[in-house]
């Protein structure tokens, strides 16, 4: 899903994806509580894993459709097993506080459908709360 009246802007220099991203970060850097913000965090929410091959059933072989002889399964490369990638999220920020408490922020103005199960898999995976942050008239506000 693209975003919806989203418009890359520049703030100090840096590329935002959003105007109101670009707002919340110098609502940050104006924030005298605030020690560092770590711009577009990558985080690993699922690992690369396999699956067996159901082409082969995971023998690796299948039978030639002209001979009918067993050769090496071109979907798995005759392992058996088929590759799914990972799966990684990046958030918006990363907020490190004066008293070295850290949060991870995500500014929505719109959210899509999978994102509530993003948020799910980042929170069991990392333990701990992705913020939402709204604008809600001149206030930023967690939702």
């Amino acid at each position: 899903m693209g975003r919806i009246n989203s418009k890359k802007t520049i703030v100090g220099g840096i590329v935002f994806d959003s105007q109101l991203e670009g707002q919340f970060y110098q609502h940050l850097t104006n924030d005298p509580n605030v020690k560092h913000i770590e711009l577009q965090p990558q985080y690993t929410l699922l690992e690369p894993f396999k699956i067996r091959c159901s082409k082969c059933k995971g023998e690796g072989k299948t039978p030639s459709p002209k001979t009918d002889r067993l050769i090496k399964c071109k979907t798995c490369e005759g392992t058996g097993k088929r590759k799914r990638r990972g799966s990684t999220y990046h958030a918006d920020f990363k907020v490190t506080y004066m008293n070295g408490e850290e949060e991870v922020i995500d500014v929505k103005g719109w959210a899509n459908e999978r994102f509530p199960m993003t948020k799910k898999l980042f929170e069991y995976r990392y333990g701990q709360e992705l913020i939402v942050i709204k604008r809600k008239g001149k206030e930023w506000v967690r939702a």
